[in-house]
């Protein structure tokens, strides 16, 4: 608010001319009265402003309470989700290309062996000369290649421990002094319990 000082005369702030100056009591400068109208206008924009501001927060926050989706760190979370799952596709695809890539070689390698026992019963059929010693050769070849054609001897695949996926957690701080609570924790899919301080809580969610 701006306080007239009558007889008062000084050097206005804004102009710097001697004139008759009038205080404001929000900044305790002294203008003019020209310029204390132009600076009682400019706090009136900022105030408009300020208001202009509330309402659209205002707006942002209905928006969110109708739609949690909107909600700022919700929305991180789901970006979190998204990388991470385009990153588990990515390496998903990639180890199925070597693996197809390295199959058809492999029943190449089967049909090969295969042949080769099939030429070698026909041999034997025709022949009609076998005992049980030949007969225990052929079941093994069989099983092997059975076993082969289901699990390649020359590959496999592993899982490394270290997460090639970034952990995310969530620190919610009280600002009140409540008793210590019991807040879930999701482990591998799973709810669990943890014991917590008065003061904090962690809702964390283990590395994939």
């Amino acid at each position: 608010m701006a306080t007239i000082t009558p007889n008062d005369r000084g050097k206005c702030f804004a102009c710097n001319k001697e004139k008759l100056i009038y205080s404001c009591e929000g900044c305790s400068k002294k203008f003019c009265l020209k310029d204390l109208t132009e600076h009682r206008q400019q706090l009136s924009k900022q105030f408009e402003e300020i208001e202009n501001d509330r309402n659209e927060l205002h707006q942002t926050l209905v928006e969110q309470k109708q739609d949690l989706k909107k909600f700022s760190l919700i929305q991180q979370v789901d970006k979190w989700e998204e990388d991470s799952i385009q990153k588990i596709k990515q390496t998903a695809e990639e180890c199925r290309q070597i693996l197809i890539e390295h199959k058809n070689k492999h029943f190449i390698e089967i049909e090969k062996k295969l042949s080769q026992l099939t030429e070698q019963l026909k041999e034997i059929r025709q022949e009609n000369e076998f005992n049980e010693i030949d007969l225990e050769q052929m079941k093994t070849t069989l099983a092997t290649l059975a076993e082969e054609l289901v699990q390649p001897p020359d590959i496999k695949i592993e899982q490394d421990s270290t997460s090639f996926i970034n952990k995310i957690s969530i620190f919610v701080s009280s600002a009140s002094g409540d008793q210590a609570k019991d807040t879930p924790n999701i482990v591998g899919g799973r709810m669990q319990v943890t014991n917590i301080d008065s003061t904090q809580k962690w809702i964390t969610k283990n590395e994939w």
